[in-house]
């Protein structure tokens, strides 16, 4: 998948023989090139593409992580009601097939679109089950980042102390940490022992 809150694309390859395959994997391949580059529509068109070959070929799991991808591309377009109705479900394919972590991503991903929506108090708790994901998939650099988000829409939806212990938890889960990074989550430990009293 593509970087939206988290992850990486992965291009699609698949095997040479089948003349879709080398179709797929070149269309692929060119649509990342596009998003690198910031030619979003040319991404978009691409990607749509590699859909519509999944989708022939009865790949259900290639399909959905291709509309994930198709999903960041609209969010970087400023067309979050696209974005989410091609994402929605996504999440599910996923989970059926035991993809815990890109049934997380999937999740990042819809959720990032009702933010950009506007739709806080929609997003906050399916980001909660993305992180929750990540936590039992040993992501914890993916974790950290949707626990940022988290930390984000709880301190916009008036949740400071939770903003707090989420924005001090995204730390924890850092291997390596900047001297910055450090001296904030020390900053911030004592922020929230002062306020529970500990």
């Amino acid at each position: 998948m593509l970087p939206n809150f988290a992850a990486s694309l992965k291009v699609y390859w698949k095997s040479p023989i089948n003349p879709m395959d080398q179709t797929l994997a070149s269309v692929s391949e060119k649509s990342f090139n596009a998003y690198k580059k910031k030619n979003f529509l040319v991404a978009n068109e691409g990607f749509r593409e590699c859909l519509t070959l999944l989708e022939q070929q009865n790949d259900t799991l290639g399909a959905a992580e291709m509309r994930n991808n198709i999903s960041v591309v609209l969010l970087e377009l400023e067309k979050p009601e696209e974005a989410l109705a091609i994402v929605r479900g996504t999440d599910l394919v996923f989970a059926a097939n035991g993809e815990k972590k890109r049934q997380a991503m999937a999740l990042g991903n819809i959720a990032a679109a009702l933010q950009a929506l506007g739709k806080l108090t929609e997003a906050l708790p399916i980001y909660e089950e993305s992180a929750e994901l990540f936590k039992e998939t040993n992501d914890n650099e993916l974790r950290a980042i949707t626990l940022k988000k988290i930390s984000d829409l709880q301190l916009r939806t008036g949740k400071q102390y939770q903003a707090l212990a989420s924005l001090e938890a995204s730390y924890d889960q850092k291997e390596k940490k900047s001297l910055k990074e450090k001296i904030l989550k020390d900053f911030l430990g004592t922020i929230i022992r002062k306020i529970t009293r500990r």
